[in-house]
């Protein structure tokens, strides 16, 4: 069994509007994992559906053998940084922790730990207005990473980036991960950031799982962008979504 395991899951909106459809997959224990697909297949709903903020009509989703619920556990990353305007970087960063319990000086120590990381220790103390939408999105994923979650879910987190951004947060976010062994969803319209950051891809169409392929490529660097194996796998993503059609 895997780490997250879904099985037969369908959830329907209000109207009865069948949005994902007897999906099943598992993810893998400390594995890099990416779901693409058009606009409206359904994998924001699906990802939602594995933190454990919506229930399926059908179907089992289980976290290491137990019914799914939103917990500490899992770290969520939104597309916007959703952060609170009038507290500043770390009280953003702590808000998981203060909304449960007093903060310790351990939490402070770690928040401090993941800011280091992200390269924001100097700008602990701004508010959110004064960063830039990059810095944002890194005091995002801190955030999500304070209660030290076993599985990480994102949903397009670097959508709004310019492409330098991106591809600086996706190293970033790739070496908290294996630094951290975290499991991770992330939700992506991008084809090659999802094959550059991925061990795992699934694609959905029309709230169906179509396609699914297993990423083999060297260390992640720079210029792996630009590699003949890197772009032939870009296009056996670009021609599933597309539904077999170059």
């Amino acid at each position: 069994m895997g780490f997250l395991c879904l099985q037969d899951v369908t959830y329907s909106y209000a109207n009865n509007n069948l949005i994902v459809d007897a999906v099943s997959i598992e993810l893998e224990k400390g594995k890099f994992h990416s779901l693409l697909g058009k606009s409206g297949c359904g994998k924001t709903t699906l990802l939602k559906l594995a933190a454990g903020l919506l229930t399926p009509d059908t179907g089992s989703i289980q976290l290491q053998g137990e019914a799914i619920k939103p917990s500490e556990k899992i770290g969520f990353v939104f597309q916007a940084p959703t952060l609170l305007e009038w507290k500043t970087v770390i009280e953003n960063i702590l808000l998981p922790v203060s909304l449960k319990r007093k903060v310790t000086i351990e939490d402070f120590e770690k928040a401090e730990s993941l800011l280091a990381l992200m390269g924001l220790t100097h700008l602990k103390k701004e508010y959110p207005t004064r960063l830039s939408g990059g810095q944002q999105s890194r005091v995002s994923i801190a955030r999500a990473l304070i209660q030290t979650p076993s599985m990480l879910l994102l949903d397009e987190p670097f959508s709004a980036l310019d492409a330098i951004t991106r591809e600086e947060l996706q190293v970033d976010l790739l070496g908290l991960c294996e630094l951290h062994q975290m499991t991770v969803l992330f939700v992506t319209h991008d084809i090659s950031e999802a094959v550059y950051m991925s061990d795992r891809i699934a694609v959905m169409d029309k709230g169906r799982i179509v396609y699914d392929l297993d990423v083999v490529l060297q260390e992640r660097h720079t210029d792996l962008r630009y590699s003949q194996a890197f772009n032939n796998l870009c296009l056996q993503i670009r021609i599933a979504i597309n539904g077999g059609q170059r």
